[in-house]
């Protein structure tokens, strides 16, 4: 069921949603491709509501992910702390944790 909110943005945030918004920046190409791999129909993020939609889904979606490598990294720790044969897997989802985490960071 739709929805229709108002919401009061900053400076900062009018900066970021005309940055995504502008089809000349590297930040909005991204969006675009972010939501065609997902089905969306990037081309009607035309209007500011469509663009804070595509934004909150791209958010949603991180901090989701963020949240599912955290749980595997303690189920690692935990695993490790259980089994003394596992040792190797455990470290190596570690490892694969921290990747990714980091190859987020530096984007």
């Amino acid at each position: 069921m739709p929805k229709r909110l108002s919401v009061t943005l900053d400076a900062d945030d009018v900066r970021t949603v005309e940055t995504f918004a502008d089809s000349s920046t590297k930040e909005h190409a991204a969006l675009v491709d972010w939501a065609r791999a997902r089905g969306l129909d990037a081309a009607d993020a035309t209007s500011e509501a469509a663009m804070l939609r595509l934004l909150l889904r791209v958010g949603a979606e991180s901090l989701r992910g963020n949240a599912l490598d955290v749980a595997y990294a303690n189920l690692a720790v935990l695993l490790d702390d259980d089994a003394d044969k596992g040792a190797g897997d455990s470290r190596a989802a570690r490892d694969r944790y921290v990747q990714r985490t980091e190859s987020k960071r530096n984007r």
